[in-house]
């Protein structure tokens, strides 16, 4: 097969002092046809899979570039850090090579060791970060009525990540045509806009949103510790080329409901436990806080609301040979945001909400990439906590 023909288009626009790096990624939703973006000579490069008119390029580069300059996101002091040893090599690209299969743009089937891994890493923060608080066992689907993301205003903040669920209309005609033109033509599967339904759901974008819809209207009786895994999906566009830029992820999550105070006194103690597994596994990186990349002309006012109060907190595990750095779990405080939103409460009382959510997928690959898939070759806690879980694991025959 030839290779796909590549076009390059370069804007003079000017890049901003704060707020280019959110730039960067928003580009990627210009125009379909855009595959990267980088700023060059003070300017912006686009690489394209089909011409596009450099006016649509230009346009789209003024508004991200209104919309995102003059809030500071560069990187606060962390509150924790565990440096990366100079000289470090990544392990990563090998096992990359072998265990990890892309089927689809940032979709991936993952096989052992990685696979393991991730079973692995899923027990460990039951163990560390939900049994401690009792947290009770949900589970949820990996999608979600587009009205409950509704409520949560997700849909107002993210809706580039969205992906939508449908289905063939209920049409005996439609269905058999459909059957017979893909039994010849298999480029006839994509269906046309009036082959399929209305939307009602939407790949759900993160494992917390289930547990605040399934209490709407519900009255608590006490503070509630609740966790459940899911498999998340974000849209990216041409970003899923980046390491851990997922379309579909793993994300395990404790979920904290109740009194201002106890969402408030468990965050401070996951974030204890995040250092203490950082220095227990020796996870190169940094407790630092953040704020969520919110896409629409809101950002400003909500990534300054997030930073200003401390909000968020990721931790960002170093990737040996990159400037980057992964993501690997995020920490958020909610106020009575979602509580209000779907009317649950405790003595009468709007309550708070907080939730601690790992991406297995991206912690997997930040440990490999830094101690490799050997766990002969792992720091002795990691690798003593392997065995352990290995040792009960029924698939270790």
């Amino acid at each position: 097969m030839a290779p796909a023909e590549v076009y390059e288009a370069k804007i003079a626009a000017p890049v901003p002092e704060t707020g280019a790096g959110q730039v960067l990624y928003a580009a990627a939703f210009i125009d379909p046809a855009v595959r990267a973006v980088a700023i060059r000579d003070n300017g912006w490069v686009f690489q394209l899979s089909a011409p596009v008119a450099e006016a649509r390029l230009a346009e789209g580069l003024a508004t991200l570039i209104q919309r995102f300059d003059g809030v500071d996101t560069s990187d606060s002091a962390p509150a924790f850090a565990l440096p990366l040893p100079s000289g470090a090599a990544t392990k990563l690209p090998e096992i990359w090579a072998r265990a990890a299969r892309q089927v689809h743009p940032g979709l991936f089937v993952f096989r052992a060791p990685l696979s393991t891994l991730l079973r692995f890493l899923d027990a460990a923060v039951l163990d560390r970060f939900a049994r401690p608080f009792e947290a009770r066992e949900e589970s949820y689907p990996n999608c979600i009525p587009l009205d409950s993301l509704g409520r949560a205003e997700h849909l107002s903040s993210f809706p580039e990540h969205l992906h939508f669920l449908t289905h063939l209309r209920e049409d005996l005609t439609l269905l058999d045509d459909y059957a017979s033109r893909v039994k010849v033509d298999r480029a006839g599967a994509v269906p046309d806009s009036v082959e399929v339904s209305r939307a009602e759901l939407v790949q759900n974008p993160s494992t917390c949103y289930h547990c605040y819809a399934a209490l709407r209207g519900e009255e608590i009786t006490a503070n509630l510790a609740v966790t459940a895994i899911t498999k998340c999906h974000r849209f990216e566009a041409a970003n899923h080329v980046e390491l851990g830029r997922l379309l579909e992820f793993s994300l395990r999550e404790v979920i904290f409901l109740g009194d201002p105070d106890f969402v408030r006194e468990t965050r401070a103690r996951t974030l204890s436990l995040v250092e203490a597994l950082a220095q227990d596994w020796q996870l190169y990186g940094e407790l630092i806080p953040s704020n969520d990349p919110f896409f629409t002309s809101d950002f400003e006012a909500k990534a300054a609301h997030q930073r200003r109060l401390a909000l968020k907190f990721e931790y960002r595990m170093a990737v040996p040979g990159q400037d980057r750095k992964l993501a690997v779990m995020s920490s958020n405080l909610h106020g009575p945001t979602f509580s209000k939103a779907f009317d649950i409460k405790r003595n009468g009382r709007v309550i708070n909400t907080g939730c601690l959510g790992f991406g297995l997928e991206r912690l997997a690959l930040a440990i490999v990439a830094q101690h490799g898939a050997d766990p002969a070759g792992w720091p002795d806690r990691l690798a003593q906590d392997f065995q352990n879980w290995r040792s009960t694991d029924p698939l270790n025959r």
